[in-house]
């Protein structure tokens, strides 16, 4: 009867092309653990995963690039030489640890931020500036953990692409010029050295989702990463399989974004 119910008596083909058919109509089919559609479930947390990726990437990308020109610009020299080293140990920290630690600091040892939760249990908001404020106080820690993470790792790569950009040869002939090197640097190089930086967020945006998954776990968000843990944790395999494709769409989506730009 369960062969029967979820096609499995039916030919290896007919299989595959119902698993297409139900994958393009966004059926897929019902949560054994919370035995309701998997799509509504997942679509349900996919906001609170993009709320913590989009403004993750947007601020980390912002810092890093003008933090990055500025390592450029003071290569050789002990700022550039500490900032370099302070962004390599960021960068090989994991999210999961330095997750822990902003919670053990700032939640339990020093209770201003919140333990758990996107929101205040219990609390209605009367307007969507007091759900908007509350929301982002309960994201402090988890926006600091992956802005942090990625700043680490986004600064070397802004500043190294800065650095190859200053030895082409029209930066060589913009220096013979006489153009000042506050100009050089800050007009003509650190545009070019931006395109890199685009192509890099758009390929790592596949890893933020991993860091999102780990983060999520840890601060308890109502989010798409948290939700594939416990599908692991129930064997809920259809929900398990829904999430990944919904999220493997939406990276696909973003590399298809960034290649437009």
């Amino acid at each position: 009867r369960l062969r029967a119910k979820f096609g499995l008596d039916k030919p290896l083909h007919m299989q595959y092309l119902d698993f297409l058919r139900n994958t393009l109509r966004g059926e897929f089919g019902f949560s054994l653990y919370y035995k309701r559609p998997v799509f509504d479930v997942v679509m349900e947390r996919l906001p609170y995963t993009i709320f913590l990726l989009g403004i993750s990437i947007t601020v980390s990308t912002i810092v890093s690039y003008v933090v990055g020109i500025y390592f450029a610009y003071k290569r050789g020299t002990k700022v550039d030489l500490w900032g370099t080293n302070i962004c390599m140990f960021v960068r090989s920290t994991p999210h999961f640890w330095l997750g822990m630690i902003l919670l053990l600091v700032f939640a339990y040892y020093i209770p201003f931020f919140p333990l758990f939760g996107a929101l205040t249990p219990g609390v209605k908001h009367e307007n969507t500036y007091e759900f908007i404020k509350d929301l982002l106080f309960h994201y402090t820690l988890p926006l600091t953990t992956l802005i942090v993470r990625q700043i680490g790792m986004y600064v070397l790569y802004m500043r190294n692409s800065t650095v190859e950009v200053l030895g082409e040869d029209y930066m060589v002939t913009a220096k013979a010029k006489g153009v000042p090197k506050r100009s050089i640097m800050f007009k003509h190089a650190a545009r070019n050295a931006m395109l890199p930086m685009v192509t890099v967020t758009a390929i790592r945006f596949g890893f933020m989702v991993n860091g999102a998954i780990l983060t999520e776990t840890v601060f308890s968000l109502p989010g798409t990463g948290r939700l594939i843990y416990q599908a692991i944790m129930n064997d809920d395999f259809f929900l398990l399989q829904g999430a990944f494709f919904i999220i493997a769409i939406t990276v696909l989506i973003a590399n298809l974004v960034a290649d437009i730009l």
